[in-house]
């Protein structure tokens, strides 16, 4: 793999959890795939004026050891496949000062025209290119507690959302400064609006709801342990959203939750994305055991079947 980013986990990156927030993971990781596909020689792909970019279609994220502030970091990549008019990459972000994995990325991702979202071919010499950078997924990259899939389509809409009893967790609209140079919604914001709302999931997380609502004194939240996220339509500022979430499985210790975003006009989702995520007693530093207290209710909770 090649170095392709190197900074820090800021502080203002950081959240209640005490380190940083899902958000900018992705975010710091949008920025090596544009080192990446530079050194390869798609040289601007993030710039206003680029005849090409790369829009992802599938990801796939582990955070694999907490990020704290300050913390140096760094990112290496590589390319792990190539279509007619796609590609896929893997990325691992690094604890600079120790070269242990922070967190995985693995990306699958279409050629497109920035204009109007049509794909198309690779200039001539870019399998080349790719191939020289072609790299092996890291077995700690792979996926762990969620399918791994690359399929497109979904069952989500807000009429399914209905009869299935999602959840209602966020509502909101995407603002400008969530846009890229393109005007879609950044990559980041995948997560970023998921963490936003998350914490009124109180179906699966009825250790968190409890503190928020003074039931006990001990700090809970609930940390994101990997992902996969399917974009399925990318809004633009001003168009607005509702987060639907459902709780899929539940064991010892983390739950399966799958969330659909979708838009309340036509109903349709903007992305889909299912998780694996625990609670976590924040001043202890570790993640909680399931209490029998929990489980009748997390049981009631489940839906059969949902996918995102």
């Amino acid at each position: 793999m090649i170095e392709i980013w190197r900074g820090n986990a800021n502080a203002w990156e950081c959240d209640e959890l005490g380190h940083m927030n899902v958000k900018f993971y992705l975010s710091k990781a949008n920025e090596a795939l544009g080192g990446l596909a530079a050194q390869t020689g798609l040289k601007n792909i993030h710039r206003a004026d680029a005849n090409a970019t790369l829009l992802p279609k599938a990801l796939h994220v582990r955070f694999l050891a907490e990020a704290r502030p300050g913390a140096p970091l760094m990112i290496e990549g590589g390319w792990t496949g190539i279509s007619d008019t796609g590609c896929s990459a893997v990325l691992v972000m690094r604890h600079g000062g120790t070269g242990k994995p922070a967190a995985s990325f693995r990306i699958d991702l279409d050629h497109i025209s920035p204009r109007d979202g049509r794909a198309f071919t690779w200039p001539s010499y870019f399998p080349a290119q790719l191939e020289a950078r072609s790299v092996t997924v890291p077995d700690f990259a792979g996926p762990r507690g969620v399918a791994d899939t690359s399929s497109g389509t979904t069952a989500a809409s807000l009429e399914r959302a209905d009869e299935l009893g999602l959840a209602h967790v966020g509502l909101g609209r995407f603002t400008p400064d969530e846009v890229d140079v393109f005007g879609r919604m950044r990559t980041e914001v995948l997560l970023g609006r998921i963490s936003n709302s998350v914490v009124n999931f109180s179906q699966a997380f009825p250790e968190e709801w409890a503190f928020h609502q003074g039931q006990t004194e001990a700090s809970i939240g609930s940390a994101l342990l990997e992902c996969r996220i399917l974009p399925h339509r990318w809004p633009r500022a001003g168009d607005g959203y509702v987060v639907r979430s459902g709780l899929k499985s539940f064991g010892p210790k983390v739950r399966n939750i799958v969330h659909w975003v979708l838009d309340p006009v036509t109903g349709r989702p903007w992305w889909t994305m299912e998780g694996v995520a625990a609670p976590m007693d924040l001043d202890a530093r570790k993640i909680l055991d399931l209490s029998p207290a929990v489980r009748p209710g997390l049981d009631a909770a489940c839906i059969a079947g949902l996918e995102a």
